[in-house]
């Protein structure tokens, strides 16, 4: 959705998740399976404080532009990005855009493509951390 935003506007338009796997040359699902959770949320949060530097964008590289002070564009962020208190501090103080769908939609996706984060676990405990998750996005916006 993010992408197809940013297309439509004209602007430029990432993914964490994407930005993750090209930083890093391999899936989120194998980062965290070899340093885990912590190390991969470090490195999620890193990426995110990294947009407020404007960045250049081709089709599959980024650089920084050095003397741009504030990121101009959309940038799409995993569901877990709230987990981290110094990236709901950084989210708030940013124009936001957070897409909701119904957790049916949502699961209905989750059994399509189950994500790393989603490994093991059962569908109540997928639920909980969605309703959790949903709490913290909400206060960003209060």
């Amino acid at each position: 959705m993010a992408k197809s935003l940013a297309a439509g506007w004209n602007i430029p338009g990432w993914d964490t998740d994407e930005i993750f796997e090209q930083e890093h040359s391999q899936s989120i699902a194998d980062f965290v399976l070899k340093q885990g959770w912590e190390a991969f949320r470090k490195a999620e949060s890193d990426i995110l404080l990294k947009t407020q530097i404007r960045f250049t964008a081709s089709e599959s590289s980024f650089s920084e532009s050095a003397n741009t002070p504030q990121y101009d564009g959309i940038v799409a962020c995993g569901g877990g990005i709230v987990e981290s208190e110094i990236n709901r501090a950084f989210l708030a103080s940013q124009r936001l855009l957070w897409l909701s769908p119904p957790w049916e939609l949502l699961l209905s996706r989750i059994r399509q493509n189950p994500s790393a984060f989603c490994t093991g676990k059962s569908e109540q405990e997928i639920y909980d951390d969605y309703l959790r998750r949903c709490i913290l996005y909400r206060s960003l916006f209060a």
